[in-house]
């Protein structure tokens, strides 16, 4: 099962080869899975830093991210890269897809256990807490977020050679997801959008509420407020 994760992490010009000799269902699958285990060790450690139930819907809701967005996102990427002149197949379009998000879930994955450590020994509930792990969750991100575009790149590029058709294609892939990943995290959220108190942590209705581009500004504000800040 951790086969074809391994080759993307030491071997990825071996993968997108495979990718482009199809059945390619069992190396989407070997891609898959890995990152889903990855991503629920992370939502887990996310989890520590309120305990009890809280891990365990963390740890069901980020490999829940992962999947929505990806299923959300999907038929617009592949036409952006039809459309840019890359002719990739659905398939080999997944398992491009796939090489970028399980870098990604790995990444953050292998920072779970330092994340779960400071998360689990922080003050709870204190908004000084929440807010310098937030800190520290976007920057995991971001870092996770780049090594998976890397992976991204060299996919677009082994499978579609066409040079500038490759890197726009590239950076509208990285657009839609984000800005799609961003209103997917928001309704799923335990975290962006809680209050100091943590009242309705992980409510759902809470979670369908307004959106991302919109709430952010009043999240922000809020957060100034209960720090004491004259708004």
């Amino acid at each position: 099962m951790f086969a074809a994760a391994t080759s993307l992490l030491r071997r990825p010009g071996a993968v997108f080869r495979r990718a482009g000799n199809p059945p390619t269902r069992v190396l989407n699958a070997g891609l898959a899975l890995p990152g889903l285990l990855a991503a629920a060790a992370w939502g887990a450690a996310m989890g520590c830093f309120c305990g009890g139930a809280q891990i365990v819907v963390t740890t069901i809701k980020m490999p829940l991210f992962f999947v929505l967005t990806l299923g959300l996102c999907f038929s617009l990427m592949h036409v952006t890269q039809l459309v840019g002149g890359l002719k990739l197949r659905a398939n080999q379009t997944l398992t491009v897809a796939l090489s970028g998000l399980t870098v990604q879930a790995l990444s953050l994955g292998s920072l779970a256990p330092v994340l779960a450590l400071f998360a689990a020994n922080a003050p709870f509930p204190a908004m000084s807490s929440y807010l310098n792990l937030y800190v520290a969750c976007a920057l995991a991100g971001l870092i996770a977020g780049v090594f998976g575009a890397t992976r991204l790149a060299l996919g677009l590029r082994m499978l579609a050679p066409v040079g500038r058709g490759t890197r726009l294609v590239l950076a509208a892939w990285i657009f839609i997801y984000q800005f799609v990943g961003a209103q997917v995290a928001w309704t799923l959220r335990p975290w962006l959008g809680a209050t100091s108190d943590f009242t309705n942590y992980y409510s759902l209705e809470h979670g369908l509420s307004g959106n991302f581009y919109v709430g952010v500004g009043a999240v922000v504000l809020r957060w100034l407020k209960e720090l004491g800040m004259p708004i």
